[in-house]
């Protein structure tokens, strides 16, 4: 049984999106947290979290960690409660491809930033929109997952910037 707190989003297509707070800092150490990921089918990893969001150089422990255990990890940070800018731009295309290739294959990709909510439902729906799903219909499968998503203005206008 897992140990570390995750919200599954399957999509239609392929593959599925786990939803979830920061590996270790919740119920389970950051080892056991990214084993029980990796036992949900993940392969790849995108990190929300801007450098200064865990004490003792914790985002660079997850980094190892994900490596350590096979799983391909992206930086995608993204400054709390705000939308994303160059750091998250600057990492992007090569997060999404990895992702959408992942998903593809039917695997899952994980999305979180610090509490599983805000900056990882902004991720879970770019990975969405990259595969075609309408802007209303990716806010509305993540905020049943994680009512918490898309509360804060700078998260609804950045995403719906990307509405077709």
């Amino acid at each position: 049984m897992s140990t570390h707190p995750f919200w599954t989003l399957p999509l239609a297509d392929s593959g599925k999106l786990l939803l979830t707070p920061c590996p270790g800092t919740k119920d389970a150490d950051l080892t056991t947290s990214i084993a029980d990921l990796k036992a949900e089918g993940a392969t790849v990893v995108l990190t929300a979290l801007e450098m200064n969001d865990l004490p003792d150089n914790g985002v660079q422990a997850l980094a190892d960690a994900c490596k350590a255990a096979g799983l391909a990890w992206f930086h995608l940070p993204i400054e709390d409660d705000c939308a994303p800018a160059e750091d998250f731009d600057a990492n992007w295309v090569a997060a999404s491809q990895a992702a959408q290739l992942a998903l593809d294959n039917g695997e899952a990709v994980v999305a979180h930033c610090k509490g599983g909510s805000g900056r990882t439902g902004l991720i879970a729906a770019r990975i969405m929109l990259d595969r075609g799903v309408d802007v209303e219909t990716a806010v509305a499968q993540i905020q049943a997952l994680r009512p918490g998503a898309f509360t804060r203005q700078a998260h609804i206008d950045y995403i719906a910037q990307f509405a077709k």
